[in-house]
């Protein structure tokens, strides 16, 4: 037989067939140019939105507060001065803060309207009656339970000391350490500012028994802060529960987001098997005033109260109501003068990005369906085309077309700054883009095998791009970063 009739062999077929594409990716320059240049556009737009952005932020209502403190004969300010006592609340956190004001301790009281009162689901006789919602005049429940109740209820009748006439409310830190004070305030990541002293909203006083002048109105000064404490005497109900079941079922139904009326209680204790001889508790809070989602910065909860509570009450239980703990302050760290800096790119990356590395897949996808659409690939195999050469040509022309994308999307990117790429090892990210450039070229592959059409296979391969990134964004993403998830499912 003539050496000449035999059938090309692997590399004669995969020599034309990259002679065919080249000439069909000539023919199609335009696109291919427009492919690789996409990311280089999205990165320049986000240059040009974080430059927007951080021209906002450097206007003066974003920056430390001042004001001039002395000025001459005409009028000219001879000396600024800038810091938090010349601040608003969005200006005080880029202030230099060297020695931090120090704030009582305060608990989280729940909002007069949704204070725990008698209802349907919850029928307990001990509860308010729903009418002090009408007047905001319900009190301010608190769970417990124990295995002895006598002693837990001893114990608790001292959570709230009684307020003596002759504090020194002149000196509000002393005053207020030794009494239960709370705010139903949103509390503040930190602890730079307390929320309930930056406003005209009300400071409520816990007390077993209210009398008027518990309620008052007392202006202050707390270096160079002026405070205007709007004090309101709340009555704090203490509820014998059986069971920490029964706790946990109570706290769950009173919840807002559980469906129905919200019924909130300030805390709850279990004094488990505390005697005379040993305190131990656990303590029930509302956490989701920290708001902690994957979006913002976990807040300070005022938790520390809740226990110091107890525990003054416990002492004075065992030694007499001369011995106390004293909680006499919260505050935060000091803190050099900063600015506010908003990193559009690391805001938006989780989602943002991974459209964009996922946005060549319909690319992919589309140009196999196509070749199967017009029947091209079987007129090559009635050639003599066998699939070893097809495969591996196509899979090298989408490897060097995600290569070069990702390659000038991650410079890019780095040149103008984006911390997306900047601040994390580029031998991890060059690992991490050529393991998934090459699963999203092999997915591309296998999901061509279910298509016939190009149109439907281009909808298709879109919708896989936006819903999985917001999937990941929005759902996964959660589950990922929650300790609690099983690490098996996420396997």
């Amino acid at each position: 037989m003539d050496s000449r009739r035999r059938p090309a062999g692997f590399l004669t077929q995969a020599n034309a067939l990259l002679r065919k594409n080249l000439c069909l990716q000539k023919r199609n320059l335009k696109t291919n140019i427009g492919i690789t240049i996409f990311p280089i556009l999205i990165c320049v737009l986000l240059l040009v939105l974080q430059n927007i952005i951080n021209n906002e932020l450097d206007k003066p209502k974003y920056n430390c507060g001042c004001a001039c403190v002395d000025t001459d004969m005409y009028g000219t300010c001879r000396k600024r001065e800038c810091g938090v006592q010349y601040s608003t609340l969005e200006q005080v956190w880029s202030c230099a803060i060297p020695s931090p004001p120090r704030w009582p301790a305060l608990i989280q009281v729940p909002q007069p309207q949704f204070r725990a009162v008698r209802t349907v689901s919850q029928p307990f006789d001990d509860l308010p009656d729903p009418s002090c919602r009408d007047s905001l005049s319900c009190p301010a429940s608190v769970l417990i339970t124990g295995k002895d109740r006598g002693f837990a209820e001893s114990v608790a009748g001292g959570l709230f000391p009684v307020f003596a006439p002759t504090l020194n409310v002149t000196d509000y830190l002393d005053a207020l350490s030794r009494i239960v004070v709370g705010s139903d305030t949103i509390p503040g990541y930190t602890q730079l500012v307390e929320p309930a002293f930056s406003s005209s909203d009300t400071l409520y006083l816990l007390q077993p028994q209210c009398v008027p002048f518990l309620s008052q109105t007392i202006s202050y000064n707390a270096r160079g802060i002026p405070l205007q404490l709007n004090i309101q005497c709340v009555e704090g109900v203490l509820l014998w529960r059986e069971s920490t079941s029964v706790i946990n079922d109570e706290l769950l139904k009173g919840y807002i987001q559980r469906g129905g009326k919200t019924n909130e209680f300030i805390a709850g204790y279990d004094f488990l098997s505390s005697t005379e001889y040993g305190l131990g508790i656990n303590v029930w809070y509302n956490s989701t005033y920290g708001g902690k989602t994957a979006f913002s910065f976990i807040a300070a909860l005022r938790v520390p109260r809740l226990v110091n509570a107890v525990s003054n009450a416990y002492l004075k239980y065992i030694r007499g109501p001369g011995m106390e703990v004293l909680l006499e302050y919260v505050k935060d760290m000091p803190k050099v003068g900063t600015s506010y800096r908003f990193d559009l790119s690391s805001l938006i990356s989780p989602l943002f990005f991974t459209w964009i590395v996922e946005l060549l897949f319909p690319v992919m996808l589309t140009y196999l369906v196509y070749e199967k659409q017009q029947k091209l690939k079987i007129m090559m195999k009635m050639q003599g085309l066998k699939d070893g050469p097809y495969w591996m040509i196509s899979y090298g022309y989408f490897f060097v077309l995600s290569v070069v994308y990702m390659t000038f999307f991650v410079i890019f990117g780095s040149l103008i700054g984006l911390n997306f790429f900047r601040v994390n090892n580029y031998g991890i990210q060059i690992v991490f883009f050529f393991v998934y450039i090459n699963l999203q070229i092999a997915f591309a592959f296998f999901v061509a095998s279910f298509f016939s059409s190009v149109k439907i296979a281009t909808v298709i391969g879109y919708i896989y791009v936006f819903g999985s990134g917001l999937l990941g964004a929005f759902l996964f993403r959660f589950f990922i970063e929650d300790i609690n998830f099983s690490r098996k499912l996420l396997a």
